[in-house]
């Protein structure tokens, strides 16, 4: 008994055994010129590792043209070479675009892990003209909107293309040893015929799980940085807005800010804010907000946030959950100032702490009853065997006399390469009033998942009190348990356009805890996967929900499909029917639809325009009423004038508001951090001032007008 209770203790607590010794990578003299040219002496001397299986649409089969990867270092840069064979060159989706748009084209990426710890990620993509995307990941979750500084360029030729990639290992954090083992997965996709190809190839019992299944490269004599970095910013903004039937200046704003990153270790960093710059260069994407249940999400943009973020992220969340996250920066409205501790403080230990003084009141006339909020999150993350952990989080949002508090563990355990169980459990103390009593109640999450080349699934229990809220993260409801399965299993095909088919089906079981009414939500599915990137599916969804202590019918059919249909223009859609709830003091059941459509037209290289339209519509069922009709319309063009410098114009219309608007950008980055932009932007909506109120009106009439500078410039030491 005792010998089998020591084999636990050790598959859970002691680090992973590789099957392979790392392999040692040759270190240049003489770096290699980044032009997207191999024609340097050192990549005639270096291994090709050529072994590229494919894992989308299916596992194990050869990469459909020759693909070889190469990789060397000095003591400061990463150098990895790529040569992509095509018998077809002219046929590569490859722009030169703006940074990070290129997802939907083709590309090669370096998926590696610093640490070769197996709990985090780091992602950069390159385009064959050398246009960069980089992201990062951890607990299931990619980070896309982080920024690494990195040196890419690209070269198409007659027989396919070739990448060259300078990494300075400044961009990354890696332990403090002599020699330093990284773990790495090289990556090409294949646009026109759908595939996705890996060295070394993912096993098929392992599935999409990229952490696990990196390949130990080692490097010795690398330069350990203790990382400095000062990244100064000017901004001004200048507004004009419609008030009492006079246009006049609301804004009139000319700021300095300076942000610092130190480096205490070479693996923890502490950055610093005051007085930053935390504006989004671009405005939200408009969403439909009539008859909506819950809160509508918004992606963060702000870079201030992006650093670090993936250390934050909590298990056992869900997009489609009803508790998506635990800390959401976008929470934190107008920060004055900020700062943020990250990375790992031994093998095996990770923290996190950011604090934030936030001022939500700015810009409200001088009598708004004004307070500052502070918000912070402290976060523990300690790591086991392969991609295994156990955290812990606590978040806070203080105001004048009021609180949110929120704490708890969270934690993962691979049970198998292909198998995972998640947890989170969180309790939260709420003080709403000045001088009131606090509200306390819990929450709880336990998950299972498996996954392997065909077959994907999982089961969640969970339990969020009626009383349990988080004002620092994203919850969507309260007051609710629940039970969720998940099942989806893959059929591949060697011919013909489609190459998958994967039927799905999905059962949520929901008790609304107020009323102890339950709701059921079930689906069953169908999706395909073709060529030119296809995918097409159906969805028919009986189910029903409880909304204010009563049940209305909710079902529906989700029919959704996106293709590259040419090599210029993508298309994709979405479109759901069916029974809907009215969100009003007496709720109803309606009868309506949702739809989107976006089309990427890209008639040259150095040119794209998207058109996004989203509509939605509710019908009373007896008379057949219509209730509302809500269209919103968003063109976004973008002329890349070199791969640094482009200018955009965007113009979005939403009928639900009766408005239109304009946004007009030129924008300059020469690295992630040195950046120029220049907006301009205004806002016209149907109403017009009457002496005393505004009232609707026929025409469309300019009630804001902006304009926005910034500049700010990234140094390191």
């Amino acid at each position: 008994m005792r010998f089998i209770f020591l084999i636990l203790v050790y598959a859970i607590f002691v680090p992973a055994i590789y099957g392979q010794e790392p392999i040692v990578v040759q270190k240049v003299a003489t770096p290699p010129v980044i032009d997207g040219k191999l024609d340097d002496e050192i990549w005639k001397t270096l291994p090709r590792y050529t072994d590229f299986k494919s894992y989308i649409p299916d596992f194990g089969s050869p990469v459909a043209f020759a693909t070889f990867v190469m990789i060397t270092y000095d003591k400061e840069n990463l150098y990895i070479g790529f040569d992509c064979k095509d018998p077809e060159p002219e046929k590569l989706k490859a722009t030169i675009t703006a940074r990070d748009q290129i997802k939907n084209e083709d590309w090669v990426c370096i998926n590696f892990d610093p640490f070769f710890d197996q709990q985090s990620m780091v992602t950069m993509y390159v385009n064959p003209r050398g246009i960069q995307e980089d992201g990062r990941s951890s607990s299931n979750q990619e980070d896309v909107g982080a920024d690494y500084v990195f040196i890419s360029k690209g070269c198409i030729l007659s027989d396919g293309y070739q990448v060259e990639i300078q990494v300075p290992f400044k961009s990354l954090r890696y332990p403090k040893s002599d020699p330093v083992t990284m773990g790495f997965i090289f990556e090409r996709r294949i646009q026109r015929l759908s595939q996705q190809a890996t060295y070394p190839p993912l096993k098929s019992s392992s599935g999409m799980n990229f952490l696990t299944q990196t390949m130990g490269f080692s490097f010795s004599g690398i330069k350990n940085y203790t990382l400095m970095e000062l990244l100064p910013a000017v901004t001004y903004s200048y507004k004009r807005t419609e008030a009492n039937g006079n246009f006049g200046v609301s804004e009139n704003k000319p700021s300095i800010g300076l942000t610092g990153t130190v480096g205490i270790t070479s693996q923890l960093i502490l950055d610093m804010a005051l007085n930053p710059d935390f504006s989004q260069v671009e405005s939200d994407v408009g969403q439909i907000s009539e008859n909506q249940r819950y809160d509508l999400y918004y992606s963060e943009k702000r870079p201030f946030f992006q650093e670090g973020k993936e250390n934050f992220n909590l298990a056992a969340t869900s997009e489609m959950g009803f508790f998506q996250q635990a800390f959401h920066t976008r929470q934190i409205v107008n920060p004055i100032a900020g700062i943020k501790l990250s990375g790992k403080i031994s093998d095996h230990n990770r923290i996190g702490f950011l604090y934030a003084l936030d001022d939500p009141m700015e810009g409200f006339s001088s009598d708004s009853a004004r307070a500052f909020v502070h918000s912070a999150i402290g976060r523990l993350h300690h790591s086991f065997k392969d991609d295994s952990y156990f955290g812990a989080i606590a978040t806070t949002r203080e105001g004048a006399g009021i609180y949110n508090r929120v704490g708890g563990i969270d934690g993962r355990w691979r049970l198998s390469p292909s198998v995972a169980m998640e947890f989170n459990t969180l309790g939260s103390s709420t003080m709403s009033t000045i001088g009131g009593n606090s509200q306390n109640d819990w929450m709880g999450t336990a998950k299972i998942a498996k996954n392997t080349n065909r077959f994907s699934g999982d089961f969640q229990l969970q339990h969020i009190g009626a009383g349990f809220e988080t004002q620092s993260g994203f919850l969507m409801r309260s007051g609710v348990n629940n039970a969720t399965l998940f099942v989806q299993y893959s059929f591949f095909k060697d011919k013909g356009f489609i190459k998958k088919l994967t039927p799905m089906f999905y059962g949520f079981l929901n008790q609304d805890l107020p009323s102890s009414l339950w709701e059921r939500d079930f689906a069953l599915g169908m999706s395909a996967h073709g060529e030119r990137s296809t995918e097409l599916s159906i969805l028919l969804n009986p189910c029903d929900e409880v909304y204010r202590n009563e049940r209305f019918r909710t079902s529906s059919i989700h029919l959704s499909g996106s293709s590259q249909v040419i090599k210029s223009i993508r298309l994709k859609m979405e479109y759901k029917f069916g029974y809907r709830t009215r969100y009003v003091e007496n709720p109803y059941t309606g009868w309506g639809s949702t739809s989107s459509l976006s089309v990427n037209f890209q008639p040259f290289k150095k040119f794209q325009s998207d058109l996004i339209l989203n509509f939605s519509d509710f019908y009373q069922i007896e008379n057949r009423a219509k209730e509302f009709s809500y269209l919103i319309v968003r063109s976004r063009n973008t002329f890349q004038i070199t791969s640094k410098l482009f200018i955009r114009c965007i113009v979005e219309y939403d009928s639900g508001r009766k408005n239109f608007s304009t946004d007009f950008l030129a924008s300059f980055t020469y690295i992630p951090g040195t950046v120029v932009h220049i907006g301009y932007g205004s806002l016209y909506e149907q109403k017009v001032w009457n002496g005393h109120e505004y009232q609707p009106g026929s025409d469309y009439q300019e009630t804001i007008r902006g304009f926005f500078f910034k500049a700010s410039y990234l140094w390191r030491n």
